[in-house]
């Protein structure tokens, strides 16, 4: 209902002034929904809450138990770790931990970390192997999907991270052909054209390269066939510095032999082509499985993969 006009005193020689009339509830309904439509198309900040309000933010509504324990579980490793570390200090007097700090040096290493993830590969394949002979309603055949999964993200993560690889063994190759030594020459030929096309099977994997002849899986299995080939001329290659070392002692080489310093530098270098002439075996088989030339049981190909890099793996401990 609409108010007559009020008359105020005003000052002598002035006009009435007349005051306005209160405002309707459709005017006023009209002003809040200009102002809430003024505020919607603002431009904003953040284009979700950072901190509280929403699922993501830092502070996220609570909604069940459940999520208050995916929540918690980040923070509970974390007081978990700095308790032990306490702990430790009480019990030591000190922070340092030789352990400890092998352990961040050797996972700093890129080539640790490889074949690192290589052994964990290896470990699900023999696990999921295993599980293909126990009952149906075994516990861990529930996670079977997961560790496949696992097994194939390691997988491309190594090799996504090996780009580049080829190139301390391009140096090796001209030293190798200088010197007329046939057989390294070719291990390195081999070893450096399976880097390059096992970039390309990550180029074809992401689309990147579409091959009409081949899919990724094939050129894959084609190039395992590769290095399948450079494991044998990488035995013999050691066989071969074996048999060297010996006729030098035999023939008193003051580098190994005379002296106990040079016998022992000559029984670790027998020692150590030995355990790769052992690693190359085992990788050998290996490769006839993956590669499909032969097919074989994924339980033992796990295990021997698993040794395998334990093998290259240690090499990369400090102070190996």
């Amino acid at each position: 209902r609409l108010h007559p006009p009020v008359l105020c005193t005003s000052p002598p020689n002035q006009q009435p002034i007349m005051s306005a009339a209160p405002p309707t509830a459709a005017a006023a309904a009209t002003a809040t929904a200009t102002a809430t439509a003024v505020v919607k198309a603002a431009p904003k900040f953040f284009a979700t809450p950072p901190f509280f309000g929403h699922v993501e933010a830092l502070f996220p509504p609570v909604k069940n138990a459940e999520q208050l324990k995916q929540l918690s579980l980040g923070p509970l490793c974390m007081m978990v770790l700095a308790a032990l570390q306490l702990l430790k200090r009480k019990i030591t007097g000190t922070n340092a931990s030789k352990l400890w700090e092998d352990t961040w040096k050797f996972i700093s290493k890129a080539e640790a970390r490889d074949k690192l993830g290589r052994f964990v590969q290896y470990a699900i394949r023999a696990i999921t192997g295993s599980l293909q002979y126990a009952a149906p309603d075994h516990p861990l055949n529930v996670w079977v999907p997961a560790m496949k999964e696992m097994q194939t993200t390691l997988a491309w993560a190594r090799r996504t991270m090996r780009w580049g690889k080829f190139m301390p063994h391009v140096p090796k190759l001209a030293k190798a052909i200088e010197n007329g030594d046939a057989l390294e020459a070719t291990t390195c030929v081999i070893l450096i054209t399976f880097i390059i096309q096992d970039h390309i099977y990550w180029l074809l994997k992401v689309g990147a390269l579409k091959f009409q002849s081949y899919t990724p899986v094939q050129w894959h299995r084609r190039n395992l066939r590769l290095i399948t080939v450079n494991h044998v001329l990488n035995f013999i290659l050691c066989g071969r510095t074996i048999k060297r070392i010996r006729d030098k002692q035999a023939n008193n080489d003051p580098k190994y032999s005379g002296s106990s310093e040079a016998i022992s530098k000559a029984d670790k270098e027998v020692y150590d082509n030995k355990k790769q002439m052992f690693r190359l075996v085992l990788t050998f088989i290996q490769m006839l499985h993956v590669a499909q030339i032969k097919k074989m049981d994924d339980w033992y190909i796990g295990i021997m993969g698993m040794m395998s890099s334990y093998l290259d793996a240690a090499k990369q401990w400090p102070g190996n």
